[in-house]
């Protein structure tokens, strides 16, 4: 089963991205949990309990730049959606996907797929 953290500060725009994901995942056939949180102090957290296979960080200005920061050491893959342009920064950090917002469910589809596509092991195998 893949996890998958969602971190927004936005309530309305986190939820639609949870909607988006699980949509996403019914019509690929994969089973995910998604959890969401609001900051990077909340990801840690969740993070500390269990370990995600994806992190979607959609989160405004630097604030988005600090969470990708800390986060960008999680072995989960990270698709990052900001209002700014972080598309260098994004690259040097290794994300998997960045794109600007609005956040859609196509862009959501497009990150999502990726990630799955690159995951060489199944999520949770420890082989």
């Amino acid at each position: 089963m893949w996890r998958i953290f969602v971190c927004d500060g936005n309530e309305a725009e986190k939820k639609q991205i949870i909607e988006f994901v699980r949509h996403c995942c019914d019509e690929n056939s994969v089973e995910a949990r998604t959890s969401g949180c609001s900051d990077w102090p909340e990801l840690a957290e969740l993070v500390k309990v269990e370990e995600p296979d994806i992190v979607i960080i959609a989160q405004d200005g630097v604030e988005g730049l600090d969470t990708i920061t800390s986060a960008c050491y999680l072995t989960g893959r990270i698709i990052w959606f900001s209002n700014l342009d972080f598309g260098i920064q994004a690259y040097r950090l290794c994300v998997a996907y960045f794109c600007k917002k609005p956040v859609t469910y196509q862009k959501i589809v497009r990150a999502v797929k990726r990630c799955l596509e690159k995951q060489t092991k199944s999520p949770g195998d420890m082989s």
